[in-house]
């Protein structure tokens, strides 16, 4: 079928009504791509904060334990107790704007009875560029966390993250270690910090998930398989986080029955030592990423004189990040 093609000035009103409605007479179906992106860091997100609302993160110091007294003598003493206090505020305030015409609606070769539809699309594309921005938020949280403001402790995976059976028992390693009190995976060190493994969220790029061992990991997070893919989160790549020579305190090197082993650092510019890599992977405590949505609304407004809708998506968010929970990132 040949095309016919218009323009404003090519041809007169009456036959490009009629161009217009011949062509919608054989319109049998009107399909609109309106899908959403998924959100895929939803195991981060927490309930929704009412605007002006920060959150206060609360942490008080493990207590150290004294021997029995059977006098009494030390009954009335002090013991004093440390505590740590975050605050996380309110950071991220977009808002995403979408115009369409009556002249637009009719050059798609739509009647104005499908306006509502084509509004339902744009808003559908508002919602869906919000959560893409918030995706790639999320990625530069992460980069912002371990590479700029370096407070992620840092796994040296020394040669073995290539292969893929090393690399998965580095993970369940890790995995273990983090559910046992210590102060060497989370970078504030400020008490002995543990977490379930069902909490721990390995972020990790499709390329090395399609050759992971799942079924081995499954068994560390001590969770079934079915039941593990919603704790690893499968990103296009990793931000790109690359460490050279970069000053760190060494923490623990752990036996992974490889040749090397594997060992962890904290970033610290007095440090002595070194630590270099890319990222491979993280594993971390879902309680490190403070994600909570605060606002999303959308406007509409209509411009009767230039016929036209405007469409508005307002997004506020909370994007933060806690020192006091275990984070790892692995490199190699």
């Amino acid at each position: 079928m040949a095309s016919v093609y218009y323009s404003g000035n090519a041809v007169d009103t009456t036959t490009k009504d009629l161009l217009t409605g011949d062509l919608l007479n054989k319109i049998v179906k009107q399909e609109i791509d309106a899908k959403v992106f998924d959100d895929i860091f939803g195991i981060f997100t927490n309930k929704q904060l009412n605007t002006g609302m920060q959150i206060e993160e609360f942490e008080v110091a493990n207590l150290q334990s004294t021997d029995f007294d059977p006098t009494g003598a030390n009954t009335l003493a002090k013991a004093n107790m440390d505590f740590a206090v975050l605050y996380h505020k309110i950071n991220r305030r977009k808002t995403f704007k979408a115009t369409i015409s009556n002249a637009q609606v009719k050059m798609a070769m739509l009647s104005e009875q499908n306006m509502a539809d084509v509004a339902n699309a744009i808003s559908a594309e508002l919602w869906n560029s919000s959560s893409i921005e918030d995706f790639e938020a999320v990625k530069q949280l992460f980069k912002d966390i371990a590479l700029e403001q370096k407070k992620m402790v840092i796994c040296d995976l020394n040669g073995n993250g290539g292969d893929m059976d090393a690399l998965t028992k580095a993970i369940q390693t890790l995995a273990t270690n983090m559910t046992l009190p210590s102060t060497l995976y989370n970078f504030a060190g400020f008490k002995k910090e543990y977490n379930k493994k069902e909490d721990l969220v390995l972020v990790i790029d499709s390329a090395t998930r399609a050759r992971l061992n799942v079924d081995s990991l499954a068994g560390a997070f001590n969770m079934e398989k079915k039941e593990l893919v919603g704790n690893i989160i499968v990103i296009d790549s990793m931000p790109a986080i690359t460490y050279s020579a970069e000053k760190a305190t060494k923490g623990i090197e752990i036996d992974i029955g490889e040749t090397n082993k594997i060992i962890t650092y904290k970033p610290d510019s007095t440090a002595n030592t070194t630590v270099s890599g890319s990222a491979v992977c993280m594993l971390l405590n879902k309680k490190a990423i403070k994600r909570d949505p605060v606002e999303r609304e959308i406007e509409d407004q209509r411009n009767g004189a230039g016929r036209f809708t405007n469409y508005y998506l307002h997004a506020t968010d909370l994007l933060s990040y806690s020192t006091l929970r275990n984070a790892v990132i692995l490199v190699d």
